[in-house]
């Protein structure tokens, strides 16, 4: 008995080592038949984490044409994905590059009774900037998740293309681990085959996108450029959210609560206020509010163009559009368009000029301003506005955007503040050329 049973254990444990060697050799995959798989990761950060990588350092050069805004005698520049420059332009001829506001993934910025608030990716914070020369950012004043933003917008920055094999995989995107702040890549070795059958490229990555009364005005606000998103009216903080508008509340103590999203139906890009109407500049056109009860926009009407970038400028007859094209504006037509806002609910565009690459604007009486990219700063007779005319060519290397304060005006170029008289319009004068170093 004891016999039979050794016997039978023997030939038990060698069909379990036979059947083993089988399962094993099935599993076993030839290294001829594993690639090198480049997988692109995302980088996450809590707002927590972000809000502490907030700080206030000494004065940066300023080397990217970003949004900006003037507030006293002071101007704002954004870095975009970095911070703000904060330049003291009491004495033009000699402005101070007084620091910089770090603020990890700013696009934007407006200032309300010396509060400013700004985005950080997807977040509102706001600096109390009562004392310029220190901006302290109010930790428990920051609104969480209220903003798109674009996740990939680091991706060019974080990885190296030229580096990457035949065979990339993107991770999608899990909003619930915190904001993409950054990429890395890591790699895999992984079957051929599976390579071959599943390829993920950018374009089928999951892209993310964050879900998110008293009666009496502000004292004192900013000034923005034509390209802003960010605006102040009446108690209220007015923001675009890619295709929204998104209403703040600011209270008494200036702190800002989320109160009210409003669809645009399409890609919402700027903001201009004249009176108690609102401008919406968008990729696919511009459209017109009702902001006299600021609590409550009251969408009026909009007009169609051709798809592209748009700031919108307006005075109490006209609004004025650029157009511009190029590789993030879908289109390669440059223009200006002034269109008849007299009936707000027949709106018609009653002439066209063609520009270079046109981006921000102005208007004082019957001269408008614009931005011409690398064509410099065109000055344009709109007293007919069916015809109108270049009559001024300033050359400068790059314009980006202009914040006209009558008889002066302050220019956004690469690198480079402009800033003229523009008392003999439509002749300009060039009154300081600041290029902001730190280097002396």
């Amino acid at each position: 008995m004891k016999l039979f049973s050794l016997s039978f254990l023997r030939l038990f444990l060698v069909g379990l080592l036979f059947s083993s060697c089988i399962i094993f050799h099935e599993e076993v995959i030839d290294d001829e038949d594993l690639v090198d798989v480049t997988y692109i990761l995302p980088v996450y950060e809590t707002t927590s984490q972000l809000v502490q990588k907030v700080s206030v350092d000494a004065p940066k050069d300023y080397a990217e044409a970003g949004k900006i805004v003037t507030y006293q005698h002071y101007i704002f520049i954004n870095k975009p994905q970095e911070g703000i420059h904060v330049v003291d332009n009491s004495d033009p001829a000699n402005p101070q590059n007084l620091h910089f506001i770090s603020i990890p993934g700013s696009l934007d910025m407006s200032i309300i009774d010396d509060h400013l608030y700004s985005d950080m990716y997807s977040a509102l914070v706001v600096f109390d900037i009562s004392e310029i020369t220190s901006p302290e950012l109010i930790e428990d004043y920051t609104v969480e998740e209220v903003f798109y933003y674009d996740p990939y917008i680091t991706l060019d920055a974080s990885v190296n293309f030229a580096e990457i094999g035949e065979y990339t995989r993107y991770e999608g995107i899990d909003t619930s681990l915190g904001i993409v702040t950054s990429w890395r890549t890591e790699i895999r070795r992984e079957p051929l085959e599976d390579q071959q059958l599943r390829y993920l490229t950018l374009e089928s990555a999951d892209v993310a996108a964050t879900s998110s009364g008293e009666d009496s005005a502000f004292g004192e606000v900013s000034t923005a450029g034509s390209m802003t998103r960010f605006l102040p009216i009446d108690r209220f903080l007015y923001t675009i959210n890619f295709n929204e508008l998104m209403l703040f509340s600011i209270a008494d103590d200036y702190r800002p609560s989320r109160f009210a999203r409003l669809d645009t139906s399409t890609q919402a890009e700027t903001l201009f206020q004249l009176n108690d109407l609102l401008f919406v500049g968008s990729t696919t056109g511009m459209l017109m509010y009702d902001v006299s009860r600021p609590d409550n926009p009251n969408y009026i009407n909009s007009i169609e163009h051709f798809r592209s970038c748009d700031p919108v400028v307006a005075d109490l007859s006209y609004a004025y559009v650029t157009l511009r094209g190029g590789t993030n504006c879908f289109t390669e037509t440059n223009e200006l368009q002034i269109i008849d806002i007299r009936d707000p609910q027949n709106l018609t565009v009653v002439s066209r000029q063609v520009m270079f690459n046109p981006h921000g604007l102005a208007i004082h009486d019957d001269f408008l301003l614009v931005c011409d990219g690398s064509a410099g700063i065109k000055v344009l007779d709109v007293s007919d506005r069916e015809n109108p005319e270049v009559v001024t060519t300033e050359s400068v290397p790059f314009a980006y955007d202009i914040i006209v304060d009558y008889p002066s005006a302050v220019v956004v170029g690469e690198g480079v503040i402009y800033q003229y008289d523009l008392s003999a319009l439509p002749a300009i004068t060039k009154t300081a050329e600041l290029t902001l170093s730190t280097k002396q």
